[in-house]
């Protein structure tokens, strides 16, 4: 080998040059592979799947009952107001006092009067009888002519007669004046005629203006009206469990829909859509009055279309990509997923870039 360097000195020189580059070359490559094949690894754009936002509703909490109660001129003159301004009351409990006019009572009156009266001259014929009788009896019993005696029994037996008249008399009047007083007692008890709560709560006074009512009950249990727009109407379902939240963030309860108006609001000047109505019963009471954001918490996972191939994902799981498949429904422009993926799952956005390695 000495001998040939001697000799051929370029020649091994540059065998040795390339000997280096090819056994370097090789090396190099031997490292650089594998960053390649992870760089590209790291290279894919991933979706990271995840629960929406919720759908966000604004509403205001109102008393579940309030019932206004005025002034009802058939019942009679109001002659009391038998509650006070933020009273509780249960339902039953007496609000208003009507009374009519004692002139409806004036010939009634004058009937039970009569009735007695009559009764009373009745009663008397019976006792004028029975005072002859006696006196008679004792005439009979004083007499010693024979013609005497028989005039008297005369007169005894047609006295009988009239008392049994007398108290036939009296039998009648008293039924007369039994019936006159029950229809005039009856007549005073309609006289006074009351208005009681048809619910518990509490007492709001009203003013006392002709158009407003005398005062009103309105119950503490609430709930909340809110509305939703055309363009959401769909998200929302009776018996859906939403959270009420008031706009201070200071209280938040749960609840659920109750009712959702099949017929849109009037429309005014300040709505460029149709706008529902829909009514949240709570779990907790709010102020009455508050106002409040509705929110219905979203449960659907959705992903890119672009993320699907052949009915798979690529799944991240740790350093690799593994394919998952998935069953999704076509919404717009996104894939609703229906089985396959939970919210949290990281996914090649673009699937079909994806190189799949042997």
């Amino acid at each position: 080998m000495k001998k040939f360097y001697k000799k051929h000195p370029l020649i091994v020189i540059l065998t040795s040059v390339i000997a280096a580059i090819i056994i370097g070359t090789i090396g190099l490559s031997a490292l650089l592979l594998p960053k390649q094949k992870t760089s590209k690894q790291d290279s894919y754009a991933l979706y990271t799947v995840k629960v929406e936002a919720d759908n966000i509703f604004k509403g205001n909490v109102t008393a579940k009952t309030s019932i206004d109660y005025r002034e009802d001129v058939t019942l009679g003159e109001l002659s009391q107001v038998n509650v006070t301004d933020g009273q509780e009351v249960k339902s039953g409990d007496v609000l208003l006092t009507y009374t009519k006019s004692s002139e409806d009572l004036s010939s009634q009156e004058f009937a039970v009067k009569s009735a007695e009266n009559d009764l009373a001259n009745a009663q008397a014929d019976v006792a004028e009888s029975e005072k002859k009788d006696a006196k008679l009896r004792t005439d009979f019993n004083k007499a010693k002519d024979e013609s005497e005696k028989q005039s008297i029994n005369s007169q005894i037996e047609s006295n009988n007669e009239a008392w049994k008249v007398a108290q036939r008399s009296v039998t009648a009047a008293i039924l007369a004046r039994d019936q006159a007083q029950a229809t005039l007692t009856n007549q005073k008890d309609k006289q006074t005629a009351t208005v009681t709560s048809k619910t518990d709560g509490v007492v709001i006074m009203g003013s006392k203006s002709e158009t407003a009512p005398l005062l009103s009950v309105i119950s503490r249990d609430t709930l909340v009206h809110g509305k939703v727009s055309e363009y959401d109407y769909d998200k929302l379902k009776v018996d859906d469990v939403v959270k009420v939240e008031t706009v201070d963030l200071t209280k938040k309860v749960t609840g659920k829909i109750s009712y959702i108006s099949p017929v849109p609001d009037k429309a005014t000047s300040e709505t460029t859509s149709s706008q529902y109505n829909f009514k949240v019963v709570l779990d907790e009471p709010l102020q009455n009055g508050y106002t409040v954001q509705i929110h219905r918490p979203n449960e659907v996972l959705y992903i890119p279309k672009s993320a699907v191939k052949n009915g798979k994902v690529y799944l991240k799981s740790g350093g690799k990509f593994s394919k998952v498949a998935v069953e999704t429904k076509e919404i717009g422009s996104r894939l609703q997923v229906i089985s396959g993926l939970t919210s949290g799952d990281k996914i090649i956005e673009e699937a079909t870039a994806y190189v799949d390695t042997p």
